[in-house]
């Protein structure tokens, strides 16, 4: 009889095989006293720990090279930063020294305090790293406890060929030595899709669905499994019909993504010879690289979240040292580089400070532009790094949740200042800084015509306009119903956006997550978007949309839709009504 079970959809994707579970090791920790003369030889136990782990980290790094490209080399160095970061080891090391614990039980005591901080962030990426500060962290535990590993991967053959492992949840080293056997696909019972294991799986192309409930107590081992990736759906011993559904649609999915990948190199152009840009959304150079590859025309959101995130903020030679990776990876293209964006609502204890306690409303208090402008000396560090990077390539400046002019004005009033300070020092810096805002906040888009007015540019934030205008946190299940991108309220105001800038001649670009979702790029072309900007593994398929799209039919049926002339149909109907003559 089949069970289907429900997961998080990370990534499309087909697997068929068998089920392979992997029990894992469950450390014990315990707290126990120790004597006060045994301070500092338990201090040092935990550093020998640290040091042990972060061999471990270094030698999986050099592998990773090999077999899984830059990315997963990257994301593992993300570990191997957090478990260098100093504030980390001190935190556990004054747990220690006050209240006289064994350090498999001091690192417990700041891995808990670090999750409770983690889990009030309403960022959906962010909130996502709890999972590395936890993997990280019993790393360290499990060298403590001089245990086997935590994860059995010595029972796995070394072959998977068509095997779905079934596991409590995988860190990123896990999972690329299931790739390293050639597994066929993956279920988790825990996980996120931001966390740095799902991107490393969507990166190597591995089917998985996380957050599948009591996945390895209903799956049994060697039973028949379907993978479903695109619906987060696992099929336990499939009746013969659903099984071959899935594999013809195996088939036609290895089919249909051939055909993406010769679309490469070939233009974003709509049939009607509208030219649209594409660019990618990114972090590191290994994402850059990738989205080059896939046809990316430069990088229309260079993040800096992360680099905030290791305990002690970066300073400037650090900050210009990624800022120049991503330059160099670009060897000429455009890149975008967004300003902090982080505040109340997202800032983990790795992150505080004093203009962030006990805020009333944190999502709607000090985040982005507005914490950098009350944070001087953070923000100064990071607009001289972004000058400094463009002395060396096409970069841009942007700022994150603008709301009014006079924001603009102070960002640009303090660039100049920095450029004269650069020159003075003697420092390779840019002469001019185009800057651009992101338009997240509806009253920003509202006045467009006054907080643009100083800008060189436009990007809007789809995820968070939307959520402001329909007062509805999309992650929160009791009303994402009511997050609707089609929402009339939603419709006019873009429409409001588009408009104004065109009789600006102010260029307008999306980076949320609507830029990459195929089901809204004609409503995109339809409202005049020219400039898309994603996640790197939506480049090929929004292409193949947008080279299927007849942009002014598209534009005729949102004006219909508009006017109400066809109450029965939704707008995505209407759009892709419209093309039905190609």
């Amino acid at each position: 009889m089949t069970l289907a079970l429900s997961g998080q959809v990370v990534e499309a994707g087909i697997a068929v095989g068998q089920a392979h579970n992997i029990q894992r090791n469950e450390i014990e920790i315990g707290e126990y006293r120790i004597e006060t003369q045994r301070i500092d030889g338990e201090i040092q136990r935990l550093l020998d720990a640290v040091r042990e782990a972060s061999d471990k980290l270094q030698d999986l790094a050099l592998r990773l090279r090999a077999t899984a490209g830059a990315s997963g080399e990257e994301i593992v160095r993300a570990h191997l930063a957090m478990l260098n970061d100093s504030s980390l080891v001190q935190a556990a090391t004054e747990h220690i020294r006050d209240q006289l614990c064994n350090a498999e039980w001091a690192l417990q005591l700041q891995l808990e305090a670090l999750l409770a901080e983690f889990r009030s962030i309403d960022d959906d990426y962010l909130r996502s790293r709890e999972e590395d500060v936890a993997q990280v962290v019993r790393m360290v535990q499990q060298q403590l406890s001089e245990e086997s590993e935590e994860l059995p991967l010595s029972d796995v053959p070394d072959r998977l060929g068509h095997t779905l492992v079934v596991a409590t949840e995988l860190t990123p080293a896990q999972l690329a030595v299931l790739h390293e056997r050639g597994v066929a696909g993956v279920i988790t019972e825990h996980g996120s899709p931001y966390s740095h294991t799902a991107i490393l799986a969507r990166g190597m192309g591995i089917p998985i669905v996380m957050g599948v409930h009591r996945a390895q107590s209903l799956i049994t081992e060697g039973e028949q499994l379907v993978l479903d990736g695109a619906y987060g759906i696992v099929f336990a011993d499939p009746e013969p019909s659903i099984l071959n559904y899935y594999l013809a649609k195996q088939s036609e999915s290895d089919r249909y993504r051939q055909n993406l990948a010769a679309l490469r190199h070939e233009p974003a152009s709509s049939l009607d010879g509208q030219p649209v840009c594409l660019l990618a959304n990114a972090e590191r150079g290994a994402d850059i690289r990738q989205a080059l590859s896939d046809g990316a025309e430069g990088v229309g959101l260079l993040r800096s979240e992360y680099l905030f995130m290791q305990g002690t903020p970066p300073d400037e030679e650090g900050q210009l040292a990624h800022y120049r990776e991503a330059v160099d990876a670009l060897e000429g293209a455009p890149l975008t580089i967004r300003t902090l964006d982080i505040g109340a609502d997202k800032t983990p204890e790795l992150l505080r400070f004093e203009s962030l306690r006990n805020l009333p409303n944190p999502a709607l208090g000090l985040r982005a532009v507005r914490l950098c402008l009350r944070e001087m000396d953070l923000f100064q560090t990071q607009l001289r790094a972004i000058l400094r990077a463009a002395a060396y390539g096409p970069v841009r400046c942007m700022i994150p949740m603008l709301t009014t002019d006079r924001e603009v004005l102070a960002v640009r009033s303090l660039i100049d200042e920095l450029r004269l300070e650069l020159k003075k020092e003697g420092l390779a810096s840019a002469d001019t800084l185009e800057l651009g805002g992101m338009i997240e906040v509806p009253a920003a888009a509202l006045a467009l015509e006054s907080v643009g007015r100083k800008l060189d540019f436009i990007s809007i934030g789809t995820n968070d306009l939307i959520q402001y205008t329909l007062a509805a946190d999309r992650v929160d299940e009791n009303v994402a119903h009511l997050y609707d991108p089609e929402h009339p309220g939603v419709i006019h105001l873009l429409s409001h956006i588009f408009r104004t800038a065109k009789r600006m001649q102010l260029p307008v670009a999306v980076c949320g997550e609507l830029a990459g979702d195929r089901r809204y790029t004609r409503l995109l072309l339809a409202l005049g978007l020219t400039e898309f900007s994603m996640q790197p593994r939506s480049l090929l398929e929004i292409k193949k949309v947008i080279r299927e799209t007849d942009v002014g039919k598209a534009r005729a049926a949102l004006d219909q839709w508009t006017a109400g002339e066809a109450p029965d149909l939704t707008l995505a109907q209407m759009l892709n009504q419209s093309q039905l003559n190609h």
